[in-house]
């Protein structure tokens, strides 16, 4: 085989290849021998049909099939010999082959960009103590008591703190609203319809002018000032079951008391969480600010197409062309991480199992209430979804791995607070 190289830029290379005529005749010539073994051909026995024949009737099939495989092959072993490791498929300029004579080609291909040095030792990140405190126990039974909470009728006068099902209609745009459920006095109700809502019974009609703000969380409705006219449907009030052992046995704890050591440990493993969710963002930036590295175009389009179509789904009318200005340094930004990622695990040599990737995905599909054969129908349809799938883990247990490695050095202000209780 001959072959040149042209470095078209840091992340992509132009290769030009000749493969010899008889390399590829040779493999034509035994794909045949092997069919003739099998093929049936009138006035020959099997096994005896002359090769001539058989190259006039099948070789052009047998041919596609020998090149199919052929360049692959090729491609793959000049990969290995330049030590290149591709991030998209080769983009074929030339193409040029005919029988009994060498076949030529010339392609392009992304590679990942290549790194003598990389540094990801000696970084430091912010510790903290993860501590709870009664006011936290108090705070987390108080939500478990509003979620255990039920929601009674009552026929008398709405007031401060009722839920009242209204029925509306908004006389400036003729819209009509039925079911609407308003707390009255909460904060996110205007002031208006509290006030109009206020001593009214069920069955009463009621007006208001409202001013809705500007950040109210209907966007139709935010900033307006309209004219809300109905009728109340309902008066409900918030009954809370008292915070005690009945409570805990309701969610399944033996008494009060262990539902606060639950609690209590469900508050410190989300706070470890959080806490090394922060410590592992400080990591990726010292690991990029310590690492200069080119980026693929081919992997920062499709991250940016990622992040594109991510927007577009919470926001459908966004500007397509501005959300790709205002996204592509976070795209950047990612595609940099997963590379030196990348390079970090394979000099560490780290990996995941089959089994680790079984446990991941026995995991997200039951917190998704799908079976783990829904969930690959669904996330993991075919090879390319699953290597990123396992990809996506491998950083993960890098980025772990860099954090057990990293010095942690407790705030400063934490510091000064255990000196002043010393003193």
């Amino acid at each position: 085989m001959q072959k040149t190289v042209e470095k078209l830029n840091p992340t992509k290379r132009r290769f030009t290849v000749e493969i010899p005529a008889e390399e590829i005749e040779g493999r034509i010539t035994k794909a045949l021998m092997n069919l003739r073994r099998t093929v049936k051909i009138p006035g020959f026995r099997p096994g005896k049909a002359p090769l001539s024949l058989l190259d006039r009737r099948f070789g052009k099939e047998v041919e596609t099939e020998v090149l199919e495989k052929v360049i692959p092959e090729y491609y793959a072993k000049i990969l290995d010999e330049e030590n290149l490791v591709p991030v998209a498929p080769p983009v074929f300029e030339d193409y040029n082959y005919k029988r009994n004579s060498p076949l030529k080609m010339t392609f392009t291909v992304e590679i990942r960009p290549e790194v003598e040095e990389i540094k990801y030792e000696g970084f430091v990140v912010e510790d903290e103590k993860i501590e709870v405190s009664d006011e936290d126990i108090k705070r987390g039974l108080e939500r478990l008591q509003i979620e255990k909470s039920t929601y009674e009728d009552v026929d008398r006068e709405a007031q401060e703190g009722d839920f009242v099902i209204i029925d509306y209609k908004i006389l400036e745009e003729e819209k009509d609203l039925e079911g609407q459920i308003v707390k009255i006095g909460s904060e996110l109700v205007p002031a208006e319809l509290s006030e109009a809502l206020k001593g009214k019974k069920k069955g009463e009609e009621f007006e208001s002018r409202v001013n809705f703000p500007e950040d109210f969380p209907n966007k139709n409705l935010a900033g307006k000032i309209l004219t809300l006219k109905g009728s109340v449907k309902e008066i409900k009030v918030m009954k809370k079951p008292e915070i005690n052992d009945q409570l805990a046995k309701d969610l399944g704890y033996e008494n009060l008391e262990k539902l606060k050591e639950a609690l209590k440990e469900a508050i410190e493993r989300t706070r470890r969480q959080m806490l090394e969710d922060r410590q592992k963002e400080e990591i990726l930036k010292q690991l990029l600010d310590e690492n200069e590295i080119e980026v693929p175009e081919s992997l920062l389009q499709e991250e940016l197409d990622l992040l594109v179509s991510e927007e577009k789904q919470s926001n459908p009318d966004a500007n397509e062309e501005k959300l790709r200005e205002e996204l592509k340094e976070r795209a950047v930004r990612n595609v940099k991480v997963s590379l030196l990622l990348d390079i970090i695990a394979e000099r560490e040599k780290i990996n995941v199992t089959e089994e680790e990737i079984k446990n991941r995905i026995m995991r997200l599909s039951a917190e998704m209430y799908v079976t783990p054969e829904v969930f690959m129908q669904m996330y993991l349809p075919d090879q390319a979804a699953f290597y990123k799938f396992r990809q996506a883990m491998i950083r993960e247990k890098t980025l772990q791995m860099l954090l057990e490695k990293a010095e942690k050095k407790e705030k400063k202000e934490e510091i000064q607070q255990q000196e002043d209780k010393d003193e």
